[in-house]
């Protein structure tokens, strides 16, 4: 037997899990998934992108071409059915807060789970997630059932309690706490703080120089075609990595200005298994990730798609943005807002794709102080820690004293 994760993503997530609740199918519309190796009597978590582990079920029959009419929402048409039975909710949601040092060895499914929605899980992580559900529960208190009331003449099926769940009697660890008044004392772990477009300028730097040197080598022994490669090198490393360092400096500089309203800023901020996100703000207001792109021209929006230039911009930078918020909301257990920000384009009017506030470089210390989420100083502060817990950076900016 094998185990599961069903990831529900997306602004269609919660839409979805209830589409399972009611016809116990589970829908994949990526073929990059092991779907169709899923077998009857197989067990499933469920996935709640932003919130964590929210149910269990089990593979009740081998994937299939789905029905002509489903209620499943996606970018891509479902190209796989899973049945489920035996469905059951955990009483609350199991958050997982991704180490600063890596992905998780057992829980490694989390790259990946924002795109496929479907994919392996070992035992050991399988037992983990069970064991943080009985660590919550009650030993007296039984996971709701989500799947549908059978037939009269059919007993239904009596789950067992959670704290009767194959799980590791092993205590669970939690991830240690990062106490905010220790920021500039503290050296028993290596934090650190990051400047705006740092990756990106020193990467940009290297290739530069690197390439450099190998358009002299050619140069000097006539080596034509290696010289225009190394140039063209040259030009391509300044036009992206240098000109999108550039452009996270000049956000990361007008981003300073919140600073004397209380926000808390973290810049180039690296994410296990993700990458860099470029900026994250944390106040009162609410909490954001930053996608900055350098590109020119005139930014626009039609069917979910972004045009620059009347133009596809090539990579889906909405995607992109997404996947940074997704994890910080792993990360922060709270709602995160994505901000899609061109730091040199004219963006045409109040734009929001696919749930991404677009916005111009002008617009973007307005639309952070008039959000109107709210929270309590205590909470933001929370957040700073938890934030500097999973990375181990500093806030790049933190409140004027």
């Amino acid at each position: 037997m094998s185990n599961w994760v069903m990831s529900f993503v997306g602004d269609h997530a919660r839409d979805n899990f209830e589409s399972v609740r009611r016809g116990c199918t589970f829908h994949v519309s990526s073929n990059r998934t092991p779907a169709r190796k899923a077998l009857p009597g197989d067990q499933a978590l469920f996935y709640m992108a932003g919130e964590g582990f929210v149910g269990a079920a089990e593979v009740s029959e081998a994937a299939a071409a789905p029905g002509e009419a489903t209620d499943w929402s996606s970018k891509n048409p479902p190209l796989w059915a899973i049945p489920v039975t035996r469905m059951r909710a955990f009483p609350e949601s199991i958050p997982y807060t991704f180490p600063k040092d890596g992905p998780h060895p057992v829980l490694g499914f989390h790259r990946y789970a924002l795109t496929g929605g479907f994919l392996a899980i070992p035992d050991s992580g399988f037992e983990d997630v069970l064991k943080r559900v009985a660590a919550t529960t009650p030993a007296t208190e039984i996971a709701e059932d989500l799947t549908p009331e059978p037939p009269v003449s059919e007993p239904p099926v009596s789950e067992p309690p959670v704290s009767e769940l194959p799980v590791s009697e092993l205590p669970v660890s939690e991830p240690p706490v990062l106490d905010l008044a220790r920021f500039s004392g503290e050296r028993e772990r290596k934090y650190e703080k990051r400047d705006a477009g740092q990756h990106a300028l020193a990467e940009g730097r290297k290739r530069t120089a690197l390439w450099t040197v190998a358009e002299m080598g050619a140069s000097l022994f006539g080596l034509k075609r290696v010289e225009r490669h190394a140039q063209e090198k040259v030009r391509a490393a300044e036009r992206t990595w240098i000109s999108g360092g550039r452009a996270e400096e000049a956000v990361g500089a007008e981003l300073g200005k919140l600073r004397a309203h209380g926000y808390y800023v973290f810049h180039d901020l690296p994410l296990p298994g993700l990458g860099n996100v470029d900026h994250v703000v944390l106040g009162e207001t609410g909490f954001f990730c930053i996608e900055t792109k350098s590109h020119k021209g005139r930014v626009t929006s039609a069917k979910g798609e972004l045009s620059i230039n009347g133009r596809s911009t090539g990579k889906d930078f909405i995607k992109q943005t997404w996947r940074g918020t997704y994890r910080l909301r792993e990360i922060l257990a709270a709602e995160v807002a994505p901000i899609l920000l061109f730091s040199n384009a004219f963006v045409e009017g109040r734009i929001s794709c696919r749930g991404v506030r677009v916005l111009p470089l002008t617009w973007l210390v307005h639309e952070i102080l008039s959000s109107n989420n709210r929270h309590d100083l205590p909470t933001v502060k929370t957040a700073v820690n938890d934030l500097t817990n999973a990375t181990g950076c500093y806030p790049s900016a933190t409140p004027h004293a």
